[in-house]
């Protein structure tokens, strides 16, 4: 090979930059260094790679395109090699790009990313959040090594720790007559105004939990994100439901009052999802057992609905 693993990465920066300069400031590099490993490139594989536009900067080619997703895989093989290399004669170090679904983040993440730091003071986290769907296509395409996500079945070839079930919770106002029960039913809910997380994969759980016993929600205002939800519910536009809901959740100081639904018995298994080829790898496994000692010892069980709650089915 006539070009190193360093002139490929400036290459990688150039194409995800769409300009030399930025490259080159993302690099803290100078310019002529990312000229230069483009201009090898170029002359070993013998065709051009970009387009140069004055005043608009770099557009690939055809080629350039192709060669820089093949340059982007290698990149991140190079990545898990080298971590894995540096984890052989101590603890996993390197960089885990971890993805979580957004609604649980808050709840989860601090547990998690706290024993990370606090056993593998080594790994660094590349974080990202997002819904089922995105956080799926991310995985499936080697965007993100490591996912914290609810089981949709959506990408099968994707291998899934479960740590535990999530049965679902009522956010209800304070002013409700219902606030003050220790649970609810689904009929308990069924004719009040009910306010949808609009998420893909979302809007059908939430709805099914009704339609399975031939109920059908009041359903008045939808939103994409829990923090705006649970303002709705706290400003009394009607109640929701979500899976996890923390301490908070529940003492109604933040104008709303989380329930236990009794009767709901679809309950999503969340854990950890992770690319099958990075099995093995010592920071995904090393996070992999993080989560699961973990969920042995309790750590997520403030955030669950408590099992003396549920009904058996």
């Amino acid at each position: 090979m006539h070009f190193t693993l360093k002139q490929l990465r400036y290459l990688d920066a150039a194409l995800r930059c769409g300009s030399i300069a930025k490259a080159a400031e993302e690099m803290n590099i100078s310019q002529s260094s990312v000229t230069s490993a483009i201009d090898l490139i170029e002359q070993t594989i013998g065709a051009d790679l970009f387009r140069r536009i004055p005043a608009k900067g770099i557009v690939p080619t055809q080629v350039g395109k192709d060669v820089g997703g093949r340059v982007a895989a290698f990149l991140d093989q190079a990545r898990v090699f080298e971590s894995d290399l540096m984890s052989i004669a101590g603890d996993p170090t390197g960089t885990l790009r971890l993805a979580c679904y957004a609604p649980t983040a808050p709840y989860v993440l601090p547990i998690i990313l706290s024993r990370i730091a606090q056993t593998y003071p080594g790994i660094r986290i590349e974080l990202t959040e997002g819904d089922m769907e995105s956080i799926s296509v991310a995985l499936a395409s080697g965007e993100v090594d490591v996912a914290l996500t609810y089981f949709t079945g959506s990408v099968e070839s994707l291998p899934f720790d479960s740590l535990f079930s999530a049965h679902p919770w009522a956010l209800l106002p304070v002013s409700s007559p219902l606030s003050t029960q220790r649970s609810v039913s689904l009929c308990d809910l069924v004719d009040l105004p009910m306010i949808l997380l609009d998420l893909p994969h979302t809007e059908h759980y939430f709805t099914s939990l009704f339609t399975e016993k031939g109920l059908e929600p009041n359903v008045v205002h939808s939103t994409r994100s829990s923090s705006v939800l649970r303002g709705l519910v706290a400003s009394e536009f009607g109640y929701s439901i979500l899976n996890i809901c923390g301490p908070n959740d529940r003492d109604g100081r933040n104008g709303y009052f989380a329930l236990p639904i009794s009767d709901a018995v679809q309950a999503p298994e969340f854990g950890v999802s992770y690319l099958r080829s990075l099995q093995g790898s010592a920071i995904v496994e090393a996070v992999r057992n993080i989560a699961r000692e973990l969920n042995e010892q309790g750590a997520f069980e403030h955030i669950l609905m408590p099992p003396k709650i549920l009904k058996p089915h």
